[in-house]
């Protein structure tokens, strides 16, 4: 068995074509065959967020209104980008990893998007010093809502623009399978599954990972994921970075800032002592999540 260590840098193999794009700047694109898609995508990404209409959430404690998520980072890979075949190897997700043209044969690009969660927030769960509270619970918590909305606006846009999308997490044969593993003399759990936004990010340039497992971007770990596939065939760019850790700066922030001690500098965050922690939150606040590794660390809000 792998170490953490070597587990993602084996997901770095290869070679690699990557872009990374905060909104707006994809704009400069000159693909050739797909100009004018490409600027009318990212006018649709620009318009569909500017215009969420519950992108926000009433804390009850302190009855004030705070936003939920900023503006998307996004980034883009080619479909035949060979890194993806290297997904599919047992140490790094396993042989039930689907790579993008066997969700959609047609399949040119892949487009990851990375929220940051946004400063409000962020800064009270960085301040309270209870397990979890209201902004992290109702904010963070409603995340997934925004993503959906953010997404159906996106794909209405991209349905008038006769451009064809596939969304992996969405479709019914998407499967995520648990393996026991041992890491660090301690048992923990492997997830191989059928598609991964983190390592579909770390692909289309968005960050590499770090000792906490999160990705680490230009806007920092705080942050949501969503992606999807398109026959828009769009231009990356070259990659930012050589090594899945080189955002990361092994500074052991997140190692102190565990409730649960599951991380280790050595052996990075073990998933299984993670997932029984923040089951046993749940159990105690309705909603509870944990996210301390998250907040007060250098790679917050910013790339270290």
């Amino acid at each position: 068995m792998l170490s953490r260590r070597q587990f993602l840098k084996v997901a770095g193999l290869g070679s690699i074509a990557l872009a990374v794009h905060p909104l707006g700047i994809l704009t400069s694109c000159t693909n050739r065959k797909g100009n004018e898609k490409n600027r009318a995508l990212i006018a649709s990404v620009e318009k569909v967020f500017s215009q969420l209409e519950d992108n926000s959430v009433l804390l009850p404690g302190e009855q004030v209104v705070v936003p939920v998520l900023d503006a998307p980072l996004v980034g883009v890979a080619s479909a035949d980008n060979p890194l993806f075949e290297t997904f599919r190897r047992d140490e790094v997700i396993g042989s039930q990893w689907r790579a993008p043209k066997e969700w959609m044969p047609e399949a040119k690009s892949v487009v990851v998007f990375f929220f940051p969660v946004s400063g409000e927030i962020l800064a009270r769960h960085r301040a309270a010093k209870t397990p979890t509270n209201e902004a992290w619970n109702y904010g963070y918590g409603k995340h997934g809502k925004v993503l959906d909305a953010f997404i159906s606006g996106l794909t209405a846009e991209l349905d008038n623009q006769g451009i064809r999308y596939f969304i992996p997490t969405k479709d019914p044969s998407f499967k995520i399978e648990q393996h026991p593993v041992m890491s660090g003399g301690k048992e923990d759990v492997h997830y191989s599954t059928s598609w991964s936004n983190r390592h579909v990010a770390f692909a289309a340039g968005l960050g590499t990972f770090g000792v906490h497992r999160h990705l680490i971007t230009d806007k920092g770990c705080g942050g949501v994921l969503a992606s999807m596939i398109l026959d828009c065939e769009l231009e990356p760019t070259p990659s930012g970075y050589t090594d899945p850790y080189e955002n990361c700066i092994h500074c052991g922030a997140c190692v102190n800032r565990c409730p649960a001690g599951a991380i280790t500098l050595e052996n990075f965050r073990n998933l299984k002592e993670c997932r029984t922690y923040a089951s046993s939150l749940r159990a105690e606040n309705d909603p509870g999540y944990c996210g301390k590794c998250l907040v007060g660390i250098p790679c917050e809000f910013v790339k270290p």
